[in-house]
């Protein structure tokens, strides 16, 4: 009886050993699919330009976006901002950038694109909140603290 349970000790400590390397390969594989994740995000959000200029490009040719016929909006952005018109890599149009841009002239920039690619300014309507449920006030102020201040 003394050899059946050594046998069974032994198969069992085999069993063990796989499972110890599973468990090995399932946390490798999630330290690897962590590290994955945190590099893509580290890409995604790269620090701006260190030089300090904001691009954008566009789908017309700079000769457009030169001279005296040159869009209204992108003549006041040049009188008070650098500007640096150029074609765009790979033969994709324009690029349109500005030095020193703070977030209302980088808005303006992006309305500038809209301008030129459609011929309008896209704007999307407000959605009626509609009637909300007792559930729904309660979770109100917290999803607005939630957005103002990033999940955290």
């Amino acid at each position: 009886m003394k050899a059946i349970s050594n046998r069974a000790r032994a198969r069992a400590g085999r069993r063990g050993a796989g499972a110890r390397k599973g468990r090995t390969a399932a946390l490798a594989a999630g330290a690897a699919a962590v590290a994955g994740i945190v590099l893509v995000r580290a890409a995604r959000s790269a620090p701006p330009d260190p030089d300090g200029w904001f691009a954008v490009t566009v789908e017309t040719e700079p000769s457009r976006l030169t001279g005296p016929d040159r869009p209204d909006e992108l003549a006041r952005l040049a009188e008070r901002h650098e500007v640096r018109i150029r074609p765009a890599p790979g033969g994709r149009g324009s690029e349109i950038a500005v030095r020193e841009a703070d977030g209302e002239t980088r808005d303006r920039v992006r309305k500038l694109k809209q301008v030129l690619e459609t011929g309008e300014v896209l704007l999307v309507d407000q959605q009626p909140e509609g009637h909300r449920t007792a559930l729904g006030r309660a979770g109100v102020p917290a999803f607005r603290h939630l957005t103002r201040k990033g999940v955290r």
